[in-house]
């Protein structure tokens, strides 16, 4: 039986991906972004998971096909719980783990098209509790490779 395999080259420089500094739970933010913006953010079945080491990012994405319209939110940051304190729940310590480790400071990376980014952004800063977004900056570009969805 032969076997044919198709390699598709994800083309993502049509999309910005927007940094969000807040202390909003993920699907708090993507509540916030739906009510703010005509999208209905759902998230996904399956995380994104990055390493072997079981890490696992909450996804929540949003397409119109008709208008070509494709946003996804993930999580930078991964809190869990150290499974040596689970019987001492009074001392329990949770370790960070974050997705891009050069993008520390960032809890949300939400992808949107070129064209739309700043008014996102506007409508963005404008929810509560959200402290700062921006562009991902021009030095981390080559992350967007590694987002391809």
């Amino acid at each position: 039986m032969i076997k044919h395999t198709l390699l598709f080259h994800i083309d993502n420089s049509q999309e910005d991906w927007i940094c969000v500094h807040t202390p909003i739970p993920d699907y708090q933010m993507a509540y916030h972004i739906n009510k703010a913006m005509p999208v209905h953010l759902k998230r996904r079945g399956e995380d994104f998971s990055a390493k072997d080491n079981g890490e696992r990012y909450p996804i929540f994405s949003y397409q119109n096909k008709k208008k070509g319209v494709h946003w996804h939110l993930i999580s930078n940051k991964m809190k869990s719980a150290d499974s040596s304190t689970e019987d001492n729940l009074l001392f329990s310590s949770a370790e960070t783990h974050y997705l891009f480790k050069q993008l520390t400071g960032v809890d949300y990376l939400l992808s949107v098209g070129n064209e739309e980014s700043q008014a996102v952004q506007k409508k963005l800063a404008q929810i509560p509790d959200v402290q700062s977004c921006y562009s991902l900056p021009t030095a981390f570009k080559h992350l967007k490779q590694q987002l391809s969805f």
